[in-house]
């Protein structure tokens, strides 16, 4: 079973967290778990709130049962400063949840933070939950299940970060599940007037055929107002897909499924365990972690220029795992104001401290995109396994590290700052 996070796209931000996360160019460790009431081993990255002011993540252990939590980080009062981690919630492994592996959602219009965990709930495949901020500073945050996954028609073991559209609803993916047993892309929709429960609605179940299966990473909002995503195995070649969900034509219809790409293994690409970047220019970005025969790669999907014509598919740079070069990115993409894509390796070379990668577009028409590497991780302090993706912040890149015991000591991963 593949495992993985999600997806946050680059942000751009106000000059007050600018101010306060000055530091000397150079990756700073701002928050290192102990695995205690904070958190441990984090497998996602961060996420900005509304206000562009404090992040929020995940961790898959840590807490008082040792089921993951849910934290935020805000920034030091003035530069130089102590980065402040609270823990929000913490999974106790029944019914709220255990093991969050993905990114969480902030609803921009009430602060509330929504996600999914991996394991828990009732039938043990995972939840979706909805955090509330307390009603006044310093009270507690409030969980509220919003669904429970039984690992059958609804899916099960949900692992990339939960989108949301204007009214409210909620999409995701579940790794496994659903009528093909291999996972299935569902809406989530809020109580109507006068209810409290939200409805699940399977808007597609994999087959495990053409259409591949286990769906890892987030969705996304794309060309034509679709819904984009990637399958992580199966397909023709048996190395995942690339398929988009369009609207019904009228209320109740079903979901359009168009197959958009087939990964041919290789250095052609196989295996995404992440979603998908829909950037400025249009086009969709993301990485496949390499499998059997590649060590991954960073591609691009242009639309069509007409409405019955087909995407084209592009591999950016192939990873080679040799060297000092990365392999196994593990998480998705994002782009800088200049149009320079940043993400992070799981490994570097033999090693599995992983790195930090910037892919700068060809100066002409045509050209290659060239890989520079501004951070390789060690293993020490500054952390180890790096399945976040990077949030961007002016010259300033964010993400998390993993960690693990290794000869150095035993670190439950860290929140890192590498300022370019």
């Amino acid at each position: 079973m593949y495992r993985l996070v999600l997806l946050a796209s680059a942000a751009a931000l106000g000059s007050g967290l600018m101010c306060a996360a000055h530091a000397a160019p150079g990756l700073t460790n701002i928050y290192s778990f102990t695995d205690g009431n904070d958190g441990g081993f984090p497998q996602s990255g961060l996420t900005l709130d509304a206000a562009r002011r404090v992040f929020y993540g995940t961790t898959t252990s840590g807490g008082a049962g040792h089921n993951g939590v849910v934290f935020q980080l805000a920034p030091p009062a003035h530069a130089g400063g102590t980065w402040t981690q609270t823990p929000l919630y913490a999974f106790t492994g029944g019914n709220d949840g255990a093991v969050p592996t993905a990114n969480v959602t902030v609803d921009p219009r009430t602060g509330a933070l929504y996600g999914t965990t991996y394991q828990g709930g009732a039938d043990g495949y995972g939840v979706v939950f909805e955090l509330t901020p307390p009603a006044q500073s310093g009270g507690a945050w409030t969980e509220t299940v919003l669904h429970t996954f039984t690992g059958g028609n609804d899916g099960g073991n949900p692992d990339g970060q939960l989108i949301e559209d204007q009214h409210g609803n909620l999409y995701g993916a579940a790794s496994e599940g659903g009528t093909g047993v291999v996972g299935a892309v569902f809406e989530l929709s809020p109580p109507a007037q006068g209810q409290t429960a939200w409805t699940e609605t399977v808007l597609y179940n994999f087959t495990g055929n053409s259409d591949g299966g286990e769906p890892l990473g987030s969705l996304v909002f794309g060309p034509g107002h679709a819904l984009y995503g990637t399958t992580a195995g199966y397909g023709t070649d048996n190395s995942g897909t690339i398929y988009a969900l369009t609207r019904p034509s009228s209320p109740g219809g079903a979901w359009g499924f168009n197959l958009i790409h087939t990964f041919a293994g290789g250095a052609a690409g196989e295996v995404p365990r992440a979603g998908m970047l829909y950037a400025p220019d249009g086009n969709l970005y993301g990485t496949t972690a390499g499998f059997a025969s590649s060590q991954g790669s960073v591609f691009k999907l242009v639309p069509p220029k007409t409405k019955a014509g087909a995407f084209t598919y592009h591999v950016l740079y192939n990873f080679s795992g040799l060297g000092f070069d990365g392999n196994g990115p593990w998480a998705p993409v994002s782009m800088d104001a200049h149009g320079n894509l940043y993400g992070t390796t799981l490994g570097v070379g033999l090693s599995s401290d992983g790195e930090i990668f910037k892919l700068a577009p060809p100066t002409s028409p045509g050209g290659s995109w060239t890989e520079t590497v501004p951070y390789y991780f060690t293993g020490g302090t500054d952390g180890q396994y790096v399945y976040s993706n990077v949030v961007i912040i002016g010259n300033d890149l964010f993400g998390t590290t993993e960690g693990a015991a290794g000869e150095f000591g035993f670190y439950p991963g860290t929140i890192w700052m590498d300022q370019q």
